[in-house]
């Protein structure tokens, strides 16, 4: 993965945690800002498992690729649903700060993944062109 792409990610996820700070330490409890935060790390987790994924299969053959890609999305959910499951169940953290964190780092880094594997897919389109 370039530096600019690490870069960007960084600032992204800066920018969304510090608004999410400021605000959860504005209006809200320090129980729902530690669940929040929470949720944040595991979509952030996440979302960091799927750039490598990406960056794995991204110069193998199509097949081969969306295999990756959609097998890793898959065992991704499946552990993010059971790492949910269990700090609701056995931590009890509050569910809607939990729940808040998670979508708004989830959103943000898919829509990272998505703008990241269209670059790379350019790039690459680019890259045969040249040598033709």
């Amino acid at each position: 993965m370039r530096r600019k792409t690490i870069k960007t990610i960084a600032i992204v996820v800066s920018v969304f945690g510090l608004v999410s700070a400021l605000l959860i330490w504005q209006f809200a409890d320090r129980n729902f800002g530690a669940s929040y935060f929470l949720g944040a790390l595991l979509g952030i987790v996440n979302g960091a498992i799927g750039f490598i994924t990406i960056e794995k299969f991204i110069d193998r053959s199509a097949i081969v690729f969306l295999k990756g890609v959609f097998l890793g999305m898959g065992v991704r959910l499946v552990l993010l649903l059971g790492v949910f499951v269990l700090l609701i169940k056995v931590a009890h953290v509050h569910i809607a700060g939990l729940v808040s964190g998670l979508f708004v780092f989830y959103f943000t880094m898919t829509v990272l993944e998505v703008i990241f594997l269209n670059k790379r897919i350019e790039l690459r389109k680019a890259t045969k062109e040249s040598k033709q």
